[in-house]
């Protein structure tokens, strides 16, 4: 299952989130937008970083793995990621 949500943060930049999700954990994490992170390899590796966590824990590793020394996001931050991350998976599970 793949869930998708589009985000747009206070500062009016979009955060497009993906989740390849089975059994309730990430396989694989995407997150896109109109903003820029420095360096790429270390954006690349906050992505990495959350496969298979459970979708219950994502939004506060999301917010952890963003925020890693060194990586700078310019337009959005880690919460706002976090945030987009946490409405795909609520949006998913609502009746």
């Amino acid at each position: 299952m793949t869930l998708r949500k589009d985000h747009k943060v206070a500062a009016g930049k979009l955060i497009r989130v993906r989740i390849e999700v089975e059994q309730a954990r990430a396989l694989e994490v995407r997150v896109g937008g109109d903003f820029f992170a420095h360096p790429e390899d270390a954006f690349e590796e906050a992505e990495a970083s959350l496969s298979g966590t459970g979708l219950a824990a994502l939004p506060a590793a999301a917010a952890a793995a963003f925020s890693r020394p060194g990586l700078v996001i310019f337009g959005a931050g880690a919460a706002d990621i976090a945030e987009a991350l946490r409405r795909a998976i609520d949006e998913n599970q609502a009746p």
